[in-house]
């Protein structure tokens, strides 16, 4: 009778069903319930039917494992032994997939371990894994997280370059930038660990806009395109021997504008004698208005021009440490208000003029522009 079922087995109808078959067994699907899905023309039906019976052809029922079984047993053989005869033993596919991803996720379980271990806060990390920045491949996770920790463990960066810092540690000079998928990764992951927990996510997505990227890299010891980084201000006197402190001074005396770079700011510099408040605001045109109206007699005024760049955190992260009262304000859009929010974070800073109408700076330019007038008697005036 083994011999009739492996000619039966050979034919176009039970060779598709039995294909069918062995896929559901090996991936564990082997009850007697199970229907074995194949589209049989009527003649191969009919040559499926010689074991299933002429009851099961004529009533159009589906094949499922147990009729088959059932079928195989009245002939005296088994389904797995048909199986085996003909076409090799069942392979435990669905087994080895998931034995392969048990292994892939306990490696990259480890490569996230191992930047936690190596000093990365555990909240970066969680998101981190959260958010699967270390990639599904395990062998790419691994060398993903060998290279953080390598990154880690350089830092602070000594003041070096970016390209200089990248060179150092992976013998290229772009291998940090913002294109390169370990650049994009490490600012992401920096950003969210020099943030409070709460904040992580937000930092972390922000981590690639140009501004944020040179502030990242820079709270780290690294400097990334100091010239391109700028803020603007007016009559700050400041003390120290940064450049900034000799170009400022220049442009007070005759009441200007200037724009200081990171670089400018690099190097020893602290706020100027008796110097205790210093606004601040997000528009150029307050500066520039203030310059035309008031001149060298202007209150000192630095100007963030739109989302603070690393040297205008540098300048006002330095300013608030040393104890002078930042008093900020911006444009009242989403966008300003997320600029005013982050700088009311910083030690002693309050709102600038709350109660002046309109929505842009431009709007409130003249109320701005007279309590920048250390001679104003105007009642919004906030004393220096």
């Amino acid at each position: 009778m083994t011999e009739a079922i492996d000619r039966w087995a050979t034919q176009p109808g039970p060779s598709k069903v039995l294909t069918a078959v062995r896929e559901l067994l090996q991936e564990r699907r082997n009850g007697n319930g199970v229907t074995v899905r194949v589209a049989l023309t009527e003649p191969e039906r009919t040559q499926v039917g010689r074991v299933l019976g002429l009851a099961w052809d004529a009533a159009g029922q589906p094949v499922t494992l147990g009729k088959l079984r059932t079928a195989l047993a009245r002939a005296d053989d088994d389904l797995i032994d048909l199986l085996t005869r003909t076409t090799g033993p069942i392979v435990d596919v669905r087994g080895h997939r998931e034995d392969t991803a048990a292994r892939a996720a306990v490696a990259i379980e480890a490569a996230y371990a191992a930047l936690t271990t190596i000093g990365y806060p555990d909240h970066a990390v969680h998101l981190a894994r959260t958010r699967r920045w270390l990639g599904t491949d395990p062998a790419v996770a691994t060398a993903r997280s060998g290279d953080l920790q390598r990154l880690w463990q350089a830092l602070p960066g000594g003041g070096r370059s970016l390209a200089e810092f990248a060179t150092s540690l992976f013998s290229d000079p772009h291998r940090l930038d913002r294109g390169p998928d370990l650049g994009r990764l490490a600012a992401r992951l920096l950003a969210a660990a020099q943030s409070p927990a709460d904040d992580a996510a937000s930092a972390a997505d922000f981590a690639l806009t140009a501004s944020r990227w040179r502030q990242v890299w820079a709270e780290h010891g690294v400097n990334c395109d100091e010239v391109s980084a700028t803020v603007l201000v007016l009559n700050l006197p400041l003390a120290g021997s940064a450049p900034a402190v000799r170009i400022a001074a220049a442009a007070a005396e005759c009441g200007e504008p200037v724009w200081l770079t990171s670089r400018s700011l690099r190097g020893a510099w602290a706020p100027g004698p008796g110097l205790a408040t210093v606004r601040v605001c997000e528009n150029p045109a307050i500066a520039e208005t203030a310059a035309e109206r008031l001149g060298p007699d202007s209150l000192p005024l630095v100007c963030i021009y739109g989302r603070p760049s690393s040297a205008a955190w540098n300048l006002l992260r330095g300013l608030a440490a040393a104890g002078v009262h930042l008093l900020v304000t911006a444009d009242r859009d989403a966008a300003g208000r997320g600029f005013l929010a982050e700088m009311l974070k910083l030690p002693a800073a309050t709102e600038w003029l709350p109660g002046a109408d309109g929505l842009y700076e431009e709007a409130r330019l003249d109320r701005l522009t007279a309590d920048l007038d250390p001679h104003t008697r105007d009642p919004i005036h906030i004393a220096n």
